[in-house]
């Protein structure tokens, strides 16, 4: 990544950034996951999150115009995979890969970690995995959602139950329908915060996993000469207080 970040920052610099405006005034159509707080989720009928509001920052400043759409999780993946819209902000799997081209600097990163309750009979060992593996040989149920591609990706080992969205799958674990939920800590700890029992789950302290959320273009969109662009912009707006005042605004520090 290092040589990655000296390699965009020279080309900014230099003007040698691929040239893209030919597309510049169509719209880049943006799908995202409507219930995951604070990345993505719906107020009042409107879309907000972390993710909606860098990328929309991000890319006003390439001169483009940005719309944002909220959807279930799979049925937004679903029409990034069609071409009917044109990106998603997520983690960059091997599947997603297939039909979208990912940008290098993330919108957001976010350690992956292990949540459970805090009367949780296998507690005292889940504290001691340090590894997935080290997991898989404790054995617990872990509640998961339909979309979730680091799931798919990781779980396979696993005895998993399956929510229909991430939200549900909250509600799962609090009800002890689950004995642990692996996720990214931005969104766990402050979906827990405002949901009923939440405050029965305790996050552990590994980070089993680093979530690197990336812009994902659909290899079928207009808009994929656009990526060295994005990259830079992407990376120089990572180091201005108005990247941290965007996450300060969702109660988030880094």
């Amino acid at each position: 990544m290092t040589n990655r970040r000296v390699f965009l920052q020279t080309a900014m610099a230099a003007g040698l950034v691929p040239a893209w405006s030919a597309q510049a005034a169509v719209p880049l159509r943006m799908a995202y996951f409507e219930t995951y707080s604070p990345l993505s989720f719906r107020v009042d009928g409107a879309l907000r999150g972390i993710l909606p509001d860098v990328i929309g920052e991000v890319v006003s400043r390439l001169g483009m115009p940005v719309t944002h759409m909220g959807y279930p999780w799979a049925r937004a993946q679903l029409l990034v995979k069609l071409g009917e819209q044109d990106a998603i902000c997520t983690i960059a799997t091997p599947e997603r890969l297939e039909y979208a081209v990912a940008a290098q600097v993330p919108v957001v990163s976010a350690p992956r970690r292990v949540f459970a309750r805090a009367d949780c009979p296998l507690l005292p060992q889940l504290k001691q995995a340090k590894t997935l593996e080290d997991l898989r040989q404790i054995n617990p149920t872990v509640v998961s959602y339909a979309g979730n591609g680091w799931g798919q990706a990781n779980l396979s080992a696993f005895k998993v139950e399956s929510a229909i969205n991430f939200e549900t799958a909250l509600k799962m674990l609090v009800a002890r329908r689950g004995d642990v939920m692996i996720d990214n800590a931005l969104t766990m700890q402050f979906s827990l915060q405002r949901t009923a029992g939440g405050a029965s789950i305790v996050m552990l302290q590994t980070d089993l996993d680093q979530s690197h959320f990336q812009l994902l273009l659909s290899k079928k969109s207009p808009h994929l000469a656009m990526l060295p662009a994005f990259d830079a912009a992407m990376l120089k707006f990572r180091s201005t207080p108005a990247y941290l005042k965007i996450l300060q605004s969702y109660d988030i520090q880094l």
